[in-house]
């Protein structure tokens, strides 16, 4: 429901998440300011063969454009960025499902995660090499487009912004390039999730770093993406130690078979029995073997007494929850639940709905897991191995 799909490149979805579009007009805004302007100004006469008349670019209307054009074509440098990274992973196989900008950058979602440390090495550096080769190119344009100061101006902007982006991906901290880049080189020696938690580090000091420059040179921004950062390091170290523990485990293996649900033509009267005598607060609607919705007890709650014995659950469900199938790997299904913000994923067989995997049911298996230790693993109940 945040992310707005806009087209497709290459194949590959393009999606603005909500906070881009309400990020793009602050960030046009911050660059239109005079002090930003000029000091932008100065930058870019640094590179360029022709001079930044600043009085032009102060004039009027001019800051607004100057700052909607740079705003705009910063997005489109991250989006090239994230191409790179894209157009990499594809020549290694990788499933690239979309690319998503939002307003600390742009998301390239791989359908797999690369545990080679080589394969995530080059991966990683393909988007810094991207932004590099975007603004070399800004840089050779600023030596045959007009000695307009507004051409002049932005294009040099995008050179300048593009040099730094590159740089700045490069720090050593998730989720940017260079967190992965370290964490592809640590894991030459290592296992994959020992160089995770080093790299998670690193980057939680450097996150710690960058919130020290912002507070000390007032950026409120940079704050905010050294926040971003220390956080990110933590859910990356997290996920691949998850990840790690469900190795090797399909969804069979923790699926629960004996699932209560039911019908459409249930009435509100019914349900709520159910939902006593049972102690279960959701439900998955179930039509002839097919999940079409799921009923909660919040959906149903403040429907009138009177109107308890006429209505249904199919009137008041929602969407069904994402389903997956028996085989399907348990890691990704933990991240196909994730990503749908549900508390469940469903297990679909030919069709035929057969069980479901809750938010409790991984909770439960990770505790055993990691009480167990490494090497041991979870097996499927009689008749699902």
């Amino acid at each position: 429901m945040w992310n707005f799909r806009v087209g497709t490149v290459t194949d590959i979805p393009i999606r603005l998440n909500v906070t881009f579009l309400v990020f793009l007009p602050v960030l046009a805004w911050l660059i239109s300011r005079p002090e930003q302007l000029a000091f932008y100004a100065g930058a870019v006469e640094w590179i360029s063969p022709h001079p930044v008349d600043l009085a032009a670019l102060q004039a009027g209307n001019t800051p607004i454009v100057l700052g909607v054009g740079a705003a705009v074509g910063l997005f489109v440098g991250v989006l090239l960025h994230e191409l790179g990274h894209s157009w990499t992973a594809r020549r290694y196989g990788i499933t690239i499902t979309s690319i998503t900008l939002w307003i600390f950058g742009g998301m390239a979602h791989m359908e797999d995660l690369p545990e080679d440390w080589n394969v995530e090495f080059y991966v990683a550096l393909a988007g810094p090499a991207m932004s590099l080769l975007v603004a070399a190119v800004c840089y050779g344009l600023l030596f045959v487009i007009p000695a307009s100061p507004v051409v002049v101006f932005v294009v040099g902007w995008l050179a300048v912004i593009n040099a730094t982006l590159a740089v700045f991906n490069m720090l050593p901290a998730f989720p940017m390039d260079g967190g992965r880049v370290l964490r592809a080189l640590l894991a030459r020696s290592r296992p994959y999730a020992d160089a995770t938690r080093t790299a998670a580090s690193v980057g939680k000091g450097m996150a710690l770093l960058l919130a020290l420059a912002a507070v000390f040179s007032f950026a409120p921004i940079l704050l905010l993406v050294a926040m971003f950062v220390y956080v990110a390091a933590g859910a990356e170290s997290r996920a691949t130690v998850l990840r790690d523990l469900l190795a090797d485990m399909i969804v069979r293996d923790l699926m629960s078979t004996d699932v209560r649900a039911v019908a459409p033509d249930t009435t509100v009267d019914e349900f709520l029995e159910r939902v006593v005598t049972e102690r279960t607060t959701a439900y998955p609607v179930v039509d002839r073997d097919t999940v079409t919705g799921l009923v909660a007890l919040a959906a149903v709650r403040d429907v009138p007494s009177a109107e308890r014995r006429s209505r249904t659950v199919a009137d008041l469900m929602g969407a069904a929850p994402p389903s997956v199938g028996p085989d399907a790997d348990a890691f990704d299904a933990l991240r196909t639940m994730s990503e749908a913000g549900s508390d469940r994923v469903l297990v679909v067989e030919d069709g035929r709905f057969v069980g479901q995997i809750t938010n409790a049911d991984f909770l439960d298996a990770i505790e055993v897991l990691q009480g167990l230790g490494p090497g041991h693993r979870i097996e499927a109940p009689d008749g699902y191995a």
